[in-house]
Order: C-alpha cells, then sequence, then structure tokens
C-alpha cells in the first residue's frame, strides 16, 4: 500500500500530549518527531498511517 492509497484518519480523542507530559525523557519533542518504540501517535506512524488530524486531550495531572 502506498501512501497515496491511504484513507485519511481523524483520530477523535488521543493522549498523545499526555503521554509526553509524563515522560521522563529531556527531550519529548524528539520522541514525538523521531518516534517512540510503542504506544501513542508519533510524527512516523502518523505519516505511515494517514493520519490527517485529530483532538488531542489536554489534562494537566493535578500536582501532589
Amino acid at each position: 500500500m502506498t501512501e497515496s492509497d491511504l484513507i485519511p484518519v481523524f483520530d477523535g480523542h488521543n493522549d498523545t500530549l499526555l503521554r509526553l507530559y509524563q515522560s521522563n525523557e529531556a527531550d519529548v519533542e524528539k520522541l514525538f518527531i523521531e518516534g517512540t518504540p510503542g504506544g501513542h501517535i508519533d510524527m512516523p506512524r502518523a505519516k505511515k498511517g494517514g493520519f490527517a488530524g485529530g483532538m488531542f486531550a489536554i489534562f494537566p495531572p493535578p500536582n501532589e
């Protein structure tokens, strides 16, 4: 399947921003841009899967 064969995907809810917020990595932007070994949306997966857009949930956990 080529990139032009993909049906555009709109994700109505994803937790990508929360996962990056909770990450212990210093460079979370790099995690998103270069990809991660598993889990949620990142740039390589989005391109490969035909991601056209989505609603990114923003939920900052309370400070304890």
